[in-house]
């Protein structure tokens, strides 16, 4: 689906909102170096994720978080919003509770985004090495995507045209 070297994308921008880039590369090197370049001046906040060939790059004049994931990575069916073990080590009680009430038809992509959501929202927060993802209510169950002076967009299959999906998570005490 990629090409060598494809041209990035902007897949989010505005005034209430980051600025984000979808680039996507079969080097990794090449595709780490590409992202690298966009972290200039024009934001004092950044935040970058990578999964194979793809990377997500924000930048925002306030904390932001991306993470993004194929959801063909995750095919186990550990990787599932209906497993015990993933609900127990990556849910908090609260999602947990919310799982039950949803009528999820893909409960492994729900999965992926949920986690993806949380990996964005420590990214954000500036400690992803020391998040416990199951003290850590993912942006994924928010109401209205926003907590306090957080705010979250999901980037869906559509939005980033390919088997993936993505998250951003920004703060945004304005609104």
């Amino acid at each position: 689906m990629f090409a060598d070297a494809a041209p990035e994308r902007v897949v989010l921008e505005g005034d209430d909102q980051p600025f984000v880039v979808l680039l996507s590369d079969s080097e990794p090197t090449r595709l780490h170096q590409r992202t690298k370049e966009f972290c200039d001046e024009s934001w004092p906040y950044w935040s970058r994720s990578y999964s194979g060939v793809i990377a997500l790059v924000a930048g925002w004049r306030h904390r932001v978080g991306v993470d993004v994931e194929f959801l063909h990575r995750h095919t186990q069916s550990s990787w599932s919003l209906r497993d015990e073990r993933f609900q127990a080590t990556i849910m908090t009680s609260e999602e947990r509770k919310q799982s039950l009430t949803l009528e999820v038809l893909d409960p492994e992509a729900a999965a992926v985004s949920l986690w993806c959501s949380k990996e964005a929202l420590a990214k954000a927060l500036g400690s992803p090495l020391e998040m416990d993802p199951a003290r850590l209510t993912g942006p994924a169950m928010w109401d209205g995507a926003r907590r306090g002076s957080w705010a979250a967009t999901l980037l869906d299959v559509a939005t980033l045209e390919c088997d993936a999906v993505g998250w951003v998570v920004y703060e945004s005490p304005d609104t």
